[in-house]
């Protein structure tokens, strides 16, 4: 049988980060453990940048800050001159779910209160994140425009905006409890087997209960559940053939944006032969789709 993700031996990876001449690492944005973020800008000099806060991936189970995942947005810092900021967040292991994004919306906060230190763009803030990442990314940004899942006394600053200006999200989980039929509907085999259960990540989500089982807590884990009008523009990438999150989770979700904000704001790529994992999303045209993106919904003045 094979391998459960739980199971997983998870070896820590590192982005490649030696070119890049300015960045601060391990920069706590609030107290407690796994509470650090690194800051990376361009080696083009400019008197600001615009930021994307990036938000890995691995199940809300495994994952660090500064891994290899962070390499679709240093492509961005790199071509286009944004600068990129790399956060830790608490695994489920450590804090139950929606914690973690009590701390995204923290490092929100950090980043715009102390922008000028780092020569950072206030009003030019997204989020991006892949795979359990993406749904981090998304909820967070929705719920804030509903005022929902708030947690002021969770990091500094607790009167500075937790306004994002845009988001992209990569493969994202959204409708936990839909997997196995969206996978026979695809013709899809998942690759972790326990898909559904609750020894699946998608059942660690719900303190180790299958989804079907909690259908509460599936709707407040969906980020669609606070979608309105008031959200910000989403980009959305997703690959047909993945057998770790079916696809039909990003399109269902980015459908669902399309009638809240309508479909100038939601563009979405599926890519036919792609796969879970950044590799499939960060060549050239795709890397270019997200720089248009950005440049159009950031509105940041290059100087």
């Amino acid at each position: 049988m094979a391998e459960r993700f739980i199971d997983l031996d998870y070896q820590r990876t590192y982005a490649e980060v030696a070119d890049i001449k300015r960045k601060w690492l391990d920069v706590p944005y609030m107290d407690g453990a796994r509470h650090t973020l690194d800051i990376y800008l361009p080696n083009e000099e400019r008197e600001t940048y615009p930021v994307i806060i990036d938000i890995f991936g691995g199940g809300l189970c495994f994952g660090d800050k500064s891994s290899h995942k962070l390499e679709p947005a240093l492509r961005l810092l790199r071509n286009n001159g944004y600068a990129v900021v790399s956060m830790d967040y608490s695994l489920l292991a450590d804090a139950p779910f929606p914690t973690q994004i009590y701390e995204v919306k923290a490092v929100i906060r950090y980043v715009r209160a102390h922008a000028t230190n780092y020569q950072l763009n206030p009003d030019a803030i997204a989020l991006m994140g892949e795979s359990s990442g993406a749904q981090l990314a998304v909820t967070t940004a929705a719920t804030h425009a509903v005022g929902a899942m708030e947690r002021d006394d969770f990091g500094e600053d607790p009167d500075v905006s937790e306004d994002v200006q845009a988001v992209i999200a990569m493969y994202g989980p959204y409708d936990f409890d839909k997997f196995v039929e969206q996978f026979a509907e695809a013709g899809i085999t998942s690759k972790y087997p326990e898909t559904g259960t609750a020894e699946s990540f998608q059942g660690q989500l719900f303190g180790k209960q299958a989804p079907k089982d909690v259908p509460e807590l599936v709707k407040k884990a969906n980020p669609v559940t606070y979608f309105s009008a008031k959200m910000p523009p989403i980009l959305a990438m997703v690959g047909r053939a993945d057998p770790v999150v079916p696809y039909q989770q990003t399109v269902n979700m980015m459908e669902a944006a399309r009638k809240a904000i309508g479909k100038d704001k939601t563009p979405y790529y599926i890519v036919e032969d792609g796969v879970h994992g950044p590799d499939d999303y960060m060549g050239a045209t795709l890397t270019q789709v997200k720089a248009d993106f950005l440049e159009k919904w950031l509105k940041e003045q290059h100087v």
